[in-house]
């Protein structure tokens, strides 16, 4: 549980989840009711980013509460989107994707630097 004041790195990185979630809850719910018309995504695969929107959000307060497991939880969650980047660009081998990528992996390494600075091993401890 936190003891000192949380980190503005670990607030950021909560916060960008926070958004993260309720936008991915917003737009299922927009797929599933049929307000929003995706002709690619299958209504499993919305159910599926529902559910994982809900995780997120759980997850996203865990963070703003010094919860060392929601740290792991999006730790592990960076680093699979780190490998997922690395592989789009290897197999597309396009100058888009790797744009992308590149960004990707940035970012999701911004996000695990922050959220394992000094002040964040305290507040996490």
């Amino acid at each position: 549980m936190a003891t000192t004041s949380r980190p503005a790195g670990v607030t950021f990185v909560a916060v960008l989840a926070w958004i993260s979630a309720v936008l991915q809850i917003v737009l299922s719910i927009l797929i599933l009711t049929g307000v929003l018309a995706v002709s690619s995504v299958s209504i499993p695969s919305t159910w599926f980013a529902l559910v994982i929107g809900f995780v997120t959000l759980l997850v996203s307060f865990g963070l703003f509460g010094g919860r060392n497991i929601a740290r792991v939880i999006v730790t592990v969650s960076l680093v699979l989107s780190i490998v997922g980047a690395v592989l789009q660009a290897i197999v597309h081998q396009d100058a888009n994707v790797l744009v992308g990528s590149l960004i990707t992996v940035v970012l999701a390494l911004v996000g695990i630097v922050m959220l394992y600075t000094a002040r964040a091993n305290s507040f996490f401890s």
